[in-house]
């Protein structure tokens, strides 16, 4: 198998220069210009960093973006001929959304536990709980969430004996999925602004769960940084946590828990929130089916999520590549 194009390094070897170089090596990669010539367009290696993004973020907004604003369950699905999905799926093993991942080191002082739709939520956090067992040390683990209504079909979900019924919103799911995950013996405090009912893009939490381990337990729903637009994204999200409930230093460790599709998106987002202006190292890895019961891991991906979440990290390196430009300005 191919090595996979390595992601940005944040933190204990990395710096915000290496990581500008980090992501130039992934948007010249072959895989990405593979990519980008299958669906009409071009990458030239030769042009400035922010050229490429230009290009690859035009042309992945008419060929990938198949969310079009919407959440990413009600996606449309195209069906591609099978050697374009073929390669589809090979670019986004060696990019890094289909590969198993470890953490760098053995002991963090913070597992943050990325939210999404109900039966994520409870696998994560499940994930989670496995690192520890499997030694990984932390001093504290934090699901991030918000205040995004369940669907229909979440309510509907039962997985491995945690029913959703009676959940309106998705921290409700993290809450559930670190009681579970954890030796939980009770909620110790809830902290609360805003109307969730009526403003969720508004609307924020802190949840501390009282755990019979040795292990600072939270769960946070953040707010949207344009409520009026959208809920809180991933940025939002982990935003939120780090000004308003976590105390970084700069030589604090972060472990991110996500979903392998959404690792190179989600890192880089970490690495601009995280990172940049707080001097932490970052890590981010995805759940490894084989740890948890298969009730609870998501389907796999077909061709046009990968190529949807290859555009997610474009526009998240965009980002990043920019907040280091201002960083340093």
């Amino acid at each position: 198998m191919p090595p996979v194009i390595p992601l940005p390094t944040f933190g204990a070897g990395g710096s915000a220069a290496t990581v500008v170089q980090d992501v130039e090596r992934w948007v010249s990669s072959d895989p990405i210009r593979d990519l980008a010539a299958r669906f009409g367009g071009t990458v030239d290696i030769s042009s400035p960093l922010k050229t490429k993004l230009d290009g690859l973020l035009e042309l992945s907004s008419r060929r990938w973006d198949f969310r079009a604003g919407r959440e990413r369950a009600e996606a449309i699905q195209p069906v591609f001929d099978s050697e374009t999905a073929e390669l589809v799926v090979r670019a986004a093993v060696d990019l890094g959304l289909a590969r198993d991942t470890w953490p760098r080191f053995d002991q963090y002082d913070h597992v943050v536990v990325l939210g999404g739709l109900f039966r994520t939520c409870l696998a994560r956090t499940r994930y989670a709980a496995r690192l520890l067992e499997r030694g990984v040390v932390a001093a504290a683990v934090t699901a991030l969430g918000g205040f995004r209504p369940l669907t229909a079909a979440e309510t509907e979900t039962q997985v491995q004996g945690t029913a959703s019924s009676g959940f309106d919103f998705e921290i409700d799911a993290l809450v559930a999925g670190l009681a579970e995950a954890f030796t939980v013996d009770e909620i110790e405090s809830v902290k609360t602004g805003g109307d969730p009912a009526v403003d969720p893009n508004r609307a924020w939490s802190v949840t501390t769960l009282k755990s019979g381990d040795d292990i600072a337990l939270k769960a946070v729903a953040a707010p949207s940084s344009q409520p009026e637009v959208r809920r809180a994204d991933t940025a939002d999200t982990i935003r939120f946590w780090v000004e308003q409930v976590a105390s970084l230093r700069s030589s604090d460790r972060v472990l991110v828990v996500t979903s392998p599709i959404y690792v190179p998106f989600q890192h880089c987002d970490a690495i601009r929130t995280i990172g940049i202006p707080f001097g932490a190292g970052v890590d981010t890895v995805g759940l490894r089916a084989d740890w948890l019961p298969r009730s609870s891991v998501p389907h796999s991906s077909a061709p046009a999520r990968y190529l949807q979440e290859i555009r997610s990290t474009l526009l998240s390196m965009s980002r990043l590549v920019t907040a280091i430009e201002a960083a340093e300005a």
